[in-house]
């Protein structure tokens, strides 16, 4: 794993990590840096403050300072860059100061997905910011270096609020960001976790304004959303997978498969064997 620094007034400023698929990613991430995965090539996915991004090809994440890196893992074929900012590099490297919407896009939306044209602004200030890493004697290192962040930056920040601009538009925006983040979490997390307030408490509001925002929004309550994701992920591994009922309870976080098949029955009008039998059958599509 190649590792780049540029360091000034005698302390480390930046780093840039070349990562692939064997490299240990999360032994990177430290809870007082600013951090920037870039993805050239393969797969990456990430649980970042009880929410997961799936990313591709030609996108980039950011994780703030004090932010909760719970799981990274990525496929064999991935490559890309691992930035971390000091602190103080980041502050003053920071684009969006002046604009309260974009930093709170930033906040709503840390990952960003690219064309590959608008990657390859992103990817080619990286090969510059590196290259004059390389070339310590140059009389305007620092001053480069940092315009081709800044540059590299306003990209990201551009693409993210010609994508997402319009959520911040007013307080009914702000609502539906929460609502969006809220099925993030549940798509991630319904495996594990069934409560509202579980998914409130991660979103650091009450479970009673979760519940107001989702039924304002789709006409039903948080809980019905997430019962609902479930018994998708339930059906879902009972078409594609030979697990016992057991097994999939288990899997489901349920205390017992009795419970397990009075939620499934309570949600579908049939139990869990009745379905997995009329399957077998070919009587469900």
């Amino acid at each position: 794993m190649k590792t780049y620094t540029f360091s000034e007034y005698g302390k480390e400023r930046l780093s840039i990590y070349e990562v692939n698929g064997s490299t240990d990613m999360k032994r990177l991430v430290k809870a007082n840096k600013y951090h920037m995965i870039v993805i050239v090539s393969g797969t990456m996915i990430a649980d970042v403050n009880f929410r997961v991004f799936s990313m591709g090809a030609n996108s980039s994440l950011h994780i703030s300072s004090g932010e909760t890196i719970r799981e990274i893992s990525t496929s064999a074929d991935m490559i890309g860059y691992h930035l971390i900012y000091s602190p103080e590099f980041q502050t003053e490297m920071r684009t969006t100061r002046r604009s309260p919407i974009s930093l709170q896009l930033k906040r709503e939306y840390p990952y960003q997905e690219f064309t590959e044209s608008e990657f390859e602004l992103i990817h080619s200030s990286i090969k510059r910011i590196i290259g004059y890493i390389n070339n310590p004697g140059h009389s305007y290192q620092s001053i480069l270096i940092k315009n081709e962040i800044y540059s590299m930056q306003l990209n990201i920040s551009d693409k993210r609020r010609k994508e997402h601009g319009s959520m911040m538009t007013d307080n009914a925006s702000h609502q539906e960001v929460i609502r969006e983040r809220f099925k993030n979490l549940v798509e991630g997390h319904c495996y594990k976790h069934h409560s509202v307030s579980w998914y409130a408490n991660a979103m650091f509001i009450s479970p009673d304004y979760l519940s107001k925002i989702v039924r304002e929004y789709d006409g039903t309550s948080a809980r019905a959303w997430i019962n609902a994701k479930i018994i998708e992920k339930a059906k879902f591994l009972m078409v594609q997978s030979d697990l016992t009922l057991k097994e999939i309870a288990d899997r489901l976080n349920f205390p017992d498969q009795s419970s397990f098949g009075r939620f499934f029955k309570s949600n579908t009008g049939q139990s869990p064997k009745e379905y997995r039998r009329k399957l077998n059958e070919g009587k469900l599509q």
